[in-house]
């Protein structure tokens, strides 16, 4: 092809760095340049203020192309203690759009929904046609408990096991670091008998997840995110090796599940560098080209939320939401604005759920594949990312793997140093959390809710939740 599609600007000079950096000191006055226009990640990744250039094939992520109608799973999580609530919530979301759902069960019913056995998941999805809505499953308590009673379901409704898609959320790892527990590999044998029987019964389910989200919302760094991502794929794929599937299967058995929050560019960076990340973990254990896509879901962030004035978490998921989608995540699910507080009202549900309607409806933000390939920006911070991350993912590995890693204390160690160096920015006003340290409103409207969480003290060594905005809420009553 001879023609170009940038006819009116032949015969201009191509703007090189140097002369953008002549115009900006010129239009700083006199002011520092690199502070007033440079800034860093917490991780210490340069963020501009401008890039010329992308690094060698940091655009080469696999991003595959979209169902125009469903974009993306919506999924909603069902937190309401008792199946009969918690299926008229199901129910009442299917209804509204979402396409899949998620169960947080807790044996006790104290922070997600009591199905202990099979008679009460069998009511919680009453109506539910689980070929077409995918069931996902997030326990708090016995991982291996929950995903036999789901698959004892699945077997007594006679469903066919060739169209059952949704996930069991085993992530013996995760939940030790959530709990506080010394676990190794060595004590994985229920997660490798759950895997044999699971993917003999239904191919197509997610039996792992690498729950990734935890450091990040802990207060790790995105660096520290993606490497314990990394770490955790890997020790999964060992355990699907170990239970009999084979690279490809055991690479399509694994569910990665990332935080977005407001930072919008950081967000869709880290989910780009999160897919070049696993699809060389997949490739190192054999997995084919085709195989080695990520299998994304993404949560907008409760580190982000605000309990004081929960109104303002409209915007704030409105922004991860955006940045989710852009990012190219494979699921999504928006918390409620109450989540900070309590458990979410019909109101609270519907709300979550149609953000989801006018990021795919309205904005169209699926119509278009991978938007942010192409920008500089957007792919010098993704490979920054992968890089840092890789380089954090050896060291665990080094160390034993991510369980040994935990057990040691040293990676909660290590995250603990990047959640006091996002406070000292909160401290010091170099950043802000909108409607908290900056422009708080001086009588915030309250909101309903279901009814408030209760206080759970989890060990010194879990890899405990944080919630920024809680230190300066509390300063300010």
């Amino acid at each position: 092809m001879t023609e170009t599609i940038r006819e009116l600007a032949a015969g201009f000079p191509p703007a090189s760095p140097e002369n953008w950096r002549a115009l900006a000191e010129k239009a700083l006055r006199g002011s520092d340049f690199d502070e007033t226009l440079g800034r860093t990640t917490v991780d210490g990744i340069a963020r501009g203020p401008v890039f010329f250039d992308r690094p060698e094939g940091s655009h080469a992520v696999d991003a595959a192309p979209r169902d125009l109608h469903l974009p993306w799973g919506m999924r909603q999580t069902l937190v309401e203690p008792a199946p009969d609530t918690a299926n008229a919530a199901a129910l009442a979301d299917l209804v509204g759009g979402v396409s899949e759902l998620e169960l947080r069960l807790d044996p006790t019913g104290q922070f997600g929904l009591k199905a202990n056995d099979v008679d009460q998941m069998d009511a919680t999805l009453k109506g539910v046609d689980l070929t077409l809505a995918p069931i996902h499953l997030d326990s708090l308590g016995s991982q291996g408990h929950h995903a036999h009673v789901f698959l004892t379901l699945m077997a007594r409704r006679r469903v066919d096991g060739e169209q059952v898609r949704g996930g069991l959320g085993i992530a013996p790892v995760e939940r030790a670091a959530r709990e506080g527990e010394v676990l190794d590999e060595q004590c994985f044998p229920k997660a490798v008998e759950i895997a044999e029987l699971a993917h003999a019964a239904f191919p197509l389910l997610k039996i792992f997840r690498a729950d990734a989200s935890l450091a990040f919302e802990a207060g790790g760094s995105e660096v520290q995110e993606l490497a314990m991502m990394a770490a955790s794929a890997a020790t999964y794929m060992r355990l699907a090796l170990r239970a009999g599937l084979d690279a490809d299967e055991a690479a399509q058995s694994i569910e990665a599940r990332l935080a977005a929050d407001t930072d919008i560019h950081l967000t869709i960076a880290k989910l780009r560098a999160a897919r070049r990340i696993f699809a060389r973990i997949a490739e190192s254990f054999g997995a084919t080209e085709e195989k080695r896509r990520l299998s994304l879901h993404v949560v907008t962030s409760h580190r982000m939320l605000s309990a004081k004035d929960p109104w303002t978490n409209l915007i704030r998921n409105a922004c991860a939401g955006f940045a989710a989608a852009a990012g190219g995540a494979d699921a999504i699910t928006v918390r409620p604005l109450t989540d900070a507080i309590g458990r979410p009202t019909h109101f609270a549900r519907r709300v979550a759920r149609n953000l989801h309607i006018l990021l795919a409806e309205e904005s169209h933000l699926g119509k278009v594949t991978d938007p942010a390939a192409g920008s500089y920006l957007h792919e010098t911070l993704s490979d920054a990312l992968a890089r840092q991350a890789w380089t954090l993912f050896q060291q665990i590995e080094g160390k034993g793997g991510l369980a040994s890693a935990l057990s040691s204390d040293w990676f909660q160690s290590e995250i603990a140093k990047a959640r006091r160096a996002h406070l000292n920015r909160y401290e010091a006003g170099t950043d802000q959390i909108l409607g908290v340290t900056q422009y708080a409103d001086p009588d915030p409207r309250t909101v309903e809710t279901a009814d408030t969480w209760p206080v759970y003290q989890r060990p010194v060594r879990a890899l405990a939740p944080i919630r920024f905005a809680a230190r300066f809420e509390e300063a300010a009553q």
